[in-house]
């Protein structure tokens, strides 16, 4: 049974703070807060998503007790790559000093770290402990223009990283799906030098439904109810939209880790924050299941069950 032996992630210094945004957009903070409860989001200065990258995963690996001279493998996730290519990927396997072994993207918005995730859960079975890496810079793509209020005020710059083994590590994965389906894929996109582009009523609509239904057949197959579960770490999108989603699956709030207030939304790289900063408060027990949701661009979701060792 393959695990997550290891987290990390990284957080740019520079903030940008709901008085900001307001004095942008001519709004009030009080509105920002009241439609997605987000208070600041770290940003980028100087720094590139490879920076960010690279940070989150040397935390990682000295979060699992490795070095990078053992990974068999490393998956970079992320919308907002630096370039064409190479990717995200060829720049951390360099920067770690990781030759020899495949490193490669997955370029989809908010989901590819799950995605990452569920493809190194099958990896590391031939080519050993494998990083899975997602680093956004989702502010620097939105200051391309033109900047609506609607996503400025959402999204934020960060990365996280886990490091998927072949045996038994810190949470074993019992099971995890993945899916896509194309039909409203338009409602998020970001085409070429542009700026994001999203219908956020059909997005949170969608995403409240895909992730509740997801969630409620990870549980069922694993005869599991939700009470039973000691921690849910959903991507970190809107907190309205999470709170529609507690109430669906009837999920009190206090099983629920929530960034989203001090971070914003940093995409791919979300719940892997999110991860990596329960685990660093102590929060995932011993014998503890977790369940894991994110949804993103595609449109693609996917849940996993996971359990603390």
């Amino acid at each position: 049974m393959a695990s997550m032996a290891g987290f990390g992630h990284y957080l740019p210094e520079g903030i940008l703070t709901n008085q900001a945004l307001a004095a942008e957009f001519s709004v009030n903070p009080e509105w920002i807060v009241s439609v997605c409860g987000i208070q600041t989001r770290r940003v980028v200065e100087e720094e590139t998503v490879c920076d960010l990258a690279e940070r989150a995963s040397l935390a990682c690996l000295k979060d699992a007790g490795i070095t990078a001279d053992k990974l068999g493998a490393i998956i970079a996730c992320t919308g907002t790559p630096h370039r064409q290519f190479p990717g995200v990927s060829a720049e951390v396997q360099k920067r770690l000093g990781a030759p020899g072994i495949p490193a490669f993207d997955l370029h989809l918005a908010s989901i590819s770290g799950l995605f990452g995730v569920a493809l190194a859960n099958k990896m590391c079975e031939q080519w050993g402990p494998t990083l899975v890496v997602a680093a956004e810079t989702m502010t620097r793509a939105l200051a391309q223009g033109p900047r609506a209020k609607e996503t400025a005020i959402l999204f934020g710059d960060g990365a996280g990283a886990c490091l998927i083994t072949p045996s038994e590590g810190q949470l074993a994965i019992h099971d995890i799906r993945v899916a896509s389906d194309a039909t409203f894929s338009e409602a998020l996109r970001m085409n070429f030098g542009s700026t994001l582009e999203m219908d956020g009523r059909t997005i949170i609509m969608h995403a409240v439904r895909k992730l509740a239904r997801a969630v409620a057949e990870l549980l069922e197959r694993n005869s599991l109810r939700a009470d039973e579960i000691g921690l849910f770490l959903f991507h970190q999108a809107n907190m309205r939209l999470l709170e529609r989603l507690m109430k669906e699956l009837k999920i009190d709030a206090r099983q629920c880790f929530v960034n989203i207030e001090k971070c914003g939304n940093t995409s791919s790289a979300s719940w892997l924050i999110a991860a990596s900063e329960a685990k660093a408060a102590g929060l995932l027990r011993p014998g503890m299941k977790v369940v894991i949701a994110a949804f993103g661009a595609g449109l693609s979701w996917g849940a996993a069950l996971v359990e603390v060792g």
